[in-house]
């Protein structure tokens, strides 16, 4: 007589299905690639600055401008603070709130080179979009 098998048949598990709101993020972000963090050097290790693409980074650097792109002295910080992310915030400001005026501003400029490079490259295809060249 022939020993029964002792292998259980495989259960068949279906995938949850994906909700409607995990579908309209997952075709929002398709085409999206963040760029690679700022990297400040003067920690070790070195404190990883994400590009300001969150909605609350954005909108929080868009109220803090004006039309022409300046902001008060009285905005700085926050503007500082959404610009590097709240979560590494305490350290850039330990690094530079005893500077000159000047190193900051030479950092908000570092970073936001570091994030719009080649951002001009596609303007050209937005509705209404020109490129600055």
């Amino acid at each position: 007589m022939a020993a029964a098998s002792t292998k259980s048949p495989k259960k068949i598990t279906a995938e949850p299905a994906e909700s409607a709101w995990a579908k309209l993020v997952r075709e929002a972000k398709k085409n999206y690639t963040p760029p690679p963090p700022y990297v400040l050097d003067a920690f070790d290790p070195p404190v990883l600055i994400t590009a300001p693409d969150g909605l609350e980074r954005s909108l929080a650097l868009a109220k803090l401008a004006d039309a022409g792109e300046y902001v008060s002295v009285d905005e700085l910080i926050p503007m500082l603070e959404a610009l590097v992310g709240a979560d590494v915030f305490p350290k850039v400001w330990e690094l530079i709130r005893n500077e000159v005026v000047d190193v900051a501003l030479a950092l908000i400029d570092d970073i936001n080179v570091h994030f719009n490079q080649g951002a001009d490259a596609g303007a050209g295809e937005l509705p209404g979009g020109e490129s600055a060249s």
